[in-house]
């Protein structure tokens, strides 16, 4: 298994990468708020795209906050996947902003599980 860390800024957003066989599992944390913040997470999905995943699932657990450049991010590696034939699976969402998602009415739009586990027996 495979992880990588990129940590952006002190006080605002990082993101982790584990790679299975099938999939890849993405943690945030911290506070999303622009897409500078988000490039370096967005090449590194391109490069698993380019080996051959296809299935990504998305942990929020960490998540603090998250503004409308934050759930467009979410749509582009939505769309991204989905254009690909795969799948992403959001898990562990915040409070805060699953309330953001039913808003905007992205709740219906994603796939949501509670857990990582259970987005993992979908995905195998």
């Amino acid at each position: 298994m495979q992880l990588k860390t990129k940590t952006i800024n002190k006080m605002s957003f990082s993101f982790n990468i584990k790679k299975d066989k099938e999939f890849i599992q993405v943690s945030l944390e911290g506070n999303l708020m622009n897409k500078q913040q988000i490039q370096g997470l967005l090449d590194e999905i391109d490069f698993y795209f380019e080996e051959g995943i296809k299935k990504i699932i998305i942990d929020l657990s960490e998540m603090q906050y998250m503004n409308s450049t934050g759930l467009s991010i979410l749509i582009n590696i939505f769309t991204k996947t989905r254009n690909r034939g795969g799948e992403v699976i959001i898990t562990n969402i915040p409070e805060k902003i699953n309330q953001l998602l039913i808003i905007t009415k992205l709740n219906s739009i994603f796939n949501i599980e509670d857990t990582v586990e259970e987005a993992k027996k979908i995905l195998i």
